[in-house]
């Protein structure tokens, strides 16, 4: 691990190694979204490019000290690098560089870095738009990287406890962030009782048509600070 300026640099090894062992982080894959992320990108990443960094501050996590990884198209790439600086003047405090970037986690990983597919398609549950219970459960602990999981509580609620692959945007906040969500992967919302990610479940049909698979889960959820949690069917 190098370090430069106010950030250290990390193996590809290193970064595979969080990765496998599901860290407590937040990757962030700094190249043109469309152009690049959604072609490949490191699994568990989310795509905030350099160019609207400023725009996109808010899928930035609340905790400060958070680990932050970011990575672009190589070390001949300075995206990465110019993010990491703009989240450091933000206050954060446990930000990285993995300078290698995607092609050289191609050669570690030995994979294109999308998603796994899914082995069956999402079943639905009872309620309109619902996920059954048991996919969900089921895509959440064997392949969480191939949805993109949204936590629609408050932001002391989610900072309380959440699913480890889930990222905040709440309700109130949704209506106005709605044109970011993406269509590359399934879209499942997420809150305790099923309400509000209903809520936004219908926003979402409302607004955003070209968004096929998008789903909420109807029961009533506990959260636990360390990442546990315990789902029961909504009578």
């Amino acid at each position: 691990m190098k370090q430069k300026g106010h950030y250290a640099e990390i193996s590809a090894d290193y970064m595979k190694k969080q990765v496998d062992q599901k860290a407590d982080m937040m990757i962030v894959d700094s190249r043109p979204k469309r152009k690049k992320y959604d072609k490949g990108h490191i699994p568990g990443a989310v795509s905030i490019p350099d160019s609207q960094f400023k725009k996109m501050t808010e899928q930035l996590p609340e905790d400060k000290a958070k680990l932050m990884v970011f990575y672009c198209g190589g070390y001949k790439c300075k995206l990465s690098h110019k993010s990491a600086a703009k989240a450091i003047a933000q206050g954060y405090t446990n930000v990285k560089v993995f300078s290698g970037g995607f092609p050289e986690w191609k050669q570690v990983a030995g994979t294109a870095g999308a998603a796994k597919p899914m082995a069956n398609a999402i079943k639905s549950g009872k309620e309109e738009g619902s996920i059954d219970i048991a996919t969900f459960e089921k895509i959440i602990k064997e392949n969480p990287e191939s949805i993109m999981l949204i936590d629609v509580r408050d932001a002391d609620e989610f900072k309380a406890g959440k699913f480890k692959s889930a990222v905040n945007l709440p309700v109130d906040d949704l209506e106005k962030k709605i044109k970011t969500l993406p269509t590359d992967k399934p879209i499942i919302f997420v809150c305790s009782t099923g309400a509000r990610s209903g809520e936004s479940y219908y926003m979402v049909k409302d607004m955003r048509s070209d968004i096929k698979d998008v789903y909420y889960l109807e029961a009533e959820i506990t959260y636990k600070k360390d990442g546990s949690y315990s789902i029961k069917a909504t009578q």
